[in-house]
C-alpha cells in the first residue's frame, strides 16, 4: 500500500503552464476543461462572508484563464 501525503497549498501554485488556455468569455461553469473543480480566485470579505470576487479566475490544475460561474448563470438569467 502506497502511502499519500497531504499536499500544501504552496505546492499548488508551482505548475506548468505550458498547455494553459484562455478560456475567459462565457463562465466556465463547475469544472475546467481539464477536470479540474479547483480556481483561483481574488476575493473580499465582509464579516467573514465573501462580500464579492472578481469573475477572472484560474484552474489550479492547468493554469486555465477562465470566466467564474455566478448565481445569475446558474438560473439562465439575461443581465441585458
Amino acid at each position: 500500500m502506497t502511502e499519500q501525503n497531504p499536499k500544501e497549498i504552496k505546492d499548488l501554485f508551482k505548475k506548468d503552464y505550458s498547455k494553459a488556455m484562455d478560456l475567459r468569455g462565457n463562465s466556465i461553469g463547475d469544472f475546467c476543461l481539464c477536470g479540474s473543480e479547483l480556481f483561483t480566485a481574488i476575493v473580499a470579505f465582509e464579516n467573514g462572508e465573501i462580500a464579492f470576487y472578481f469573475l477572472d479566475g484560474e484552474c489550479v490544475n492547468c493554469g486555465s484563464l477562465v470566466t467564474l460561474p455566478t448565481p445569475i448563470d446558474d438560473h439562465g438569467m439575461d443581465c441585458d
